[in-house]
C-alpha cells in the first residue's frame, strides 16, 4: 500500500489555506465527493472566534468542492455547538452569509435539534457501559468533512479532525460520559485520558469523516480547547486519512504523534497511519512551519493515557 498523502498549504489567507490544502490532495478527495456533502465546523464558543471555526474556512472548502468535476448538489454545515439558543453560533460568526453567496443550496444544521439517533456503547471510569447517541443526520450523510482547528486540549493534549467530528456531533448530554464520568465535576486525570482516548476509537468505527481538514492559520495554545492564546501557524492540512492528517498537524504544533493516545491506538490497530515516516506530506515541509505550541498545564497527566486493559475495550 502507498503512503497516505496529506496536503500542507501555506498561503496568503485562511480561505486560500483551506482550498490549497484540499487541492494538494485533489486526486484523493474527488472520488469521495457525493451529491450531498457535510462540513463539520467547531463551535466551542458561541462568541469567541479563536476557538471556533471561521466562516472563511468554510468558504475555502466550498470553493474547492465547487471546483470538482462533479460538485455536490447540496452542502450542509452541521454542528452541535456550545450556545445559548439554536443558531446563535451560526449567527454570531456570520454563517448565514454563506447561504446567499453560492448558487447551490447551503444548509445550516443545529445537531442539537436531532430527533433520530443510533447508539454505541462506551466505557466509564468504573468500566460500566453507557450508550452514546449518534445523530442519523451525520451517519446518513454520504460524504462528511471534519473542518477542525489546531488547538491544544485538556484531556487529549490536542484536538484535531477526528475528535472534532465525534465530540461535536454526539448528543450533548453524552459528551462528558466520553471522558468516563457522568458529570464534569467528577472528571479526573489521568483516568479520563485513558477512557476518552479509548472511547474516541470506539466511536471512530461509525463517525470517522471521509475527509479531514485542519485550519492552522491561527491555532490555539495553552489551556485549550478554549482561550485567547493564539499562534500564527499560517497553514492548513487536508487528507482522506484522518489520522495521518491529525498526525501532520500535531507535529506542526510541536507534539509527537505517536505519544498521543488516540493516534497511537489508531496506528496500532491499522485504522490509519500516524507514523510520520509513512506519510507523504505535500508541498510544505513540516520543519519549515512547525512551532512549539505551549501545552495545557495538565499535559503530563494527559500523556498517562496508557491502559493495560485497553485491548478489551477498543473494539466495538
Amino acid at each position: 500500500m502507498s503512503n497516505p498523502k496529506v496536503g500542507l498549504a501555506r498561503r496568503e489567507s485562511r480561505r486560500d489555506n483551506i482550498y490549497g490544502a484540499m487541492d494538494l490532495v485533489r486526486d484523493d478527495i474527488e472520488p469521495r465527493i457525493r451529491e450531498q456533502v457535510m462540513l463539520k465546523p467547531n463551535f466551542l464558543s458561541n462568541k469567541a472566534q479563536l476557538p471556533s471555526s471561521h466562516a472563511d474556512a468554510m468558504r475555502g472548502a466550498i470553493d474547492f468542492l465547487l471546483s470538482c468535476p462533479t460538485p455536490p448538489k447540496e452542502i450542509l454545515i452541521a454542528e452541535g455547538g456550545n450556545e445559548d439558543y439554536s443558531g446563535q453560533s451560526f449567527e454570531n460568526f456570520n454563517y448565514p452569509a454563506l447561504v446567499d453567496e453560492y448558487d447551490i443550496p447551503v444548509g445550516l444544521i443545529d445537531l442539537h435539534q436531532e430527533t433520530e439517533w443510533e447508539t454505541i456503547p462506551i466505557y466509564l471510569a468504573d468500566r460500566s457501559e453507557y450508550l452514546v447517541h449518534m445523530p442519523k443526520t451525520v451517519l446518513d450523510c454520504p460524504c462528511t468533512i471534519s473542518m477542525a482547528i489546531a488547538k491544544t486540549h485538556d484531556v487529549c493534549c490536542i484536538t484535531l479532525a477526528l475528535k472534532n467530528m465525534i465530540m461535536g456531533t454526539i448528543r450533548k448530554e453524552d459528551r462528558v460520559k466520553m471522558h468516563g464520568y457522568r458529570t464534569h465535576d467528577e472528571r479526573e486525570l489521568p483516568t479520563e485520558a485513558q477512557r476518552l482516548n479509548v472511547n474516541l476509537i470506539r466511536l471512530a468505527s461509525r463517525l470517522t469523516p471521509n475527509i479531514a481538514v485542519i485550519d492552522g492559520t491561527v491555532g490555539l495554545q495553552g489551556n485549550g480547547p478554549a482561550g485567547e492564546d493564539g499562534v500564527d501557524l499560517g497553514v492548513a492540512a487536508a487528507g482522506i486519512d484522518v489520522y495521518a492528517t491529525d498526525a501532520v498537524m500535531a507535529k506542526c504544533m510541536g507534539f509527537e504523534p505517536m505519544t498521543l493516545g488516540l493516534l497511537a491506538y489508531a496506528n496500532d490497530l491499522d485504522l490509519g497511519v500516524a507514523d510520520l515516516e509513512k506519510i507523504d506530506v505535500l508541498e510544505t515541509g513540516i520543519s519549515d512551519v512547525a512551532r512549539n505550541f505551549k501545552p495545557h498545564e495538565t499535559n503530563e497527566l494527559q500523556l498517562q493515557w496508557q491502559d493495560a486493559d485497553a485491548g478489551r475495550y477498543l473494539n466495538v
